[in-house]
């Protein structure tokens, strides 16, 4: 007797092999059909939370329900806050509509095949890949679309490395990631990292805005800095290293990886680090990790099954609803620190 409780790939495996039936034979059960779709839903969703995402350290990741409409609208808080209220005064009303954002999520998929050979021929473990492939691809999706949609809205580093496309998915279909600028920004290309990152450290923590009239402090306290994987090993080495480096560059790959020991380093620990390949190679950030980027999803990645008779297979449909976006460009430093 085949177990239905907490079945998994690698456990119909063994039941298959003990109980001697094939996968064919257990299949046309209609019991075990419905089993067996639970059980490659778990293998893609298991690949996809085993997949090393990087997104979820800056981004704010919002979960909201399909029933709550197909835009989310995300006002501008600058000019909020709280007044003193005398005894029997009136409570003042906060104003949030200086600007806002509106986020709409879009919806992102794809089909693989199981063939009806793979069936007969009983190949589970070639079916366990097939669909752990898949699950990845979907973790791989949302790092590159919330990286994308980072990059796109820099228009200064979208002009700066043309490799990264402003179009979402892998393939344009016409739809854009909205594009703009920081009001935080510099060009670093030949500036030494302790400069870099004091005055951009510094800038974010006392930058200001003029709303009606009003001065409003909004600061910003950066943790991290986010770069592509090429400056991996030299940024750790800056920023983790409990020697100082002086005479070094973020400028470049050529600058941030020429090294001199000079004493304790006062860097030590100050800064997360955040790389990744869909990060533009010619800029990086500075940021309060996840505030005033987020990624609403509107619905997870949801797996379905189904006979495709036309070519003789079992067809596994992944399906997400979710977009990343800057609400808030003013927590974000942007640095533009050599070419693409």
């Amino acid at each position: 007797m085949i177990r239905e409780d907490n079945i998994t790939l690698e456990s119909l495996t063994e039941d298959l092999q003990r109980d001697k039936i094939t996968l064919k034979e257990y299949v046309t059960r209609s019991e075990h059909s419905n089993l067996f779709t639970t059980v490659i839903n778990k293998k893609v969703l298991s690949a996809l939370d085993a997949h090393p995402s990087v997104y979820q350290e800056i981004f704010e990741v919002m979960n909201v329900g399909d029933g709550q409409g197909s835009t989310t609208r995300f006002p501008n808080l600058y000019g909020v806050n709280p007044e003193v209220v005398p005894e029997l005064s009136e409570i003042p009303f906060g104003e949030i509509d200086e600007t806002s954002v509106n986020v709409e999520p879009y919806k992102f998929g794809m089909r693989m095949g199981i063939s009806q050979e793979m069936v007969d021929d009983n190949e589970v473990g070639l079916i366990n890949w097939t669909v752990s492939r898949l699950g990845t691809r979907m973790g791989i999706l949302r790092d590159q679309e919330s990286f994308k949609a980072l990059h796109t809205f820099n228009i200064t580093a979208a002009a700066l490395d043309q490799s990264i496309p402003t179009y979402m998915g892998n393939r344009n279909r016409g739809l854009y990631y909205t594009t703009g600028a920081f009001t935080n920004s510099m060009t670093a290309t030949a500036m030494e990292w302790e400069d870099v990152l004091n005055t951009g450290i510094n800038l974010m923590k006392n930058q200001t805005i003029t709303i009606r009239g009003e001065t409003y402090r909004i600061p910003v306290y950066v943790d991290t800095v986010i770069a592509n994987s090429v400056a991996d090993i030299p940024l750790k080495k800056i920023l983790r290293a409990s020697t100082i480096v002086v005479a070094t560059g973020i400028g470049g790959v050529d600058h941030i990886a020429k090294t001199q020991l000079a004493g304790t380093n006062l860097w030590q620990g100050a800064l997360k680090v955040v790389t990744t390949p869909y990060q533009a190679r010619g800029t990086c950030y500075l940021a309060e990790g996840k505030r005033g980027l987020v990624f609403l999803e509107r619905k997870p990645v949801e797996i379905s099954q189904n006979a495709n008779w036309a070519f003789d297979a079992q067809e596994v449909k992944a399906t997400t609803r979710f977009m990343p976006a800057v609400v808030e460009e003013r927590s974000m430093f942007s640095i533009r620190c050599g070419t693409a």
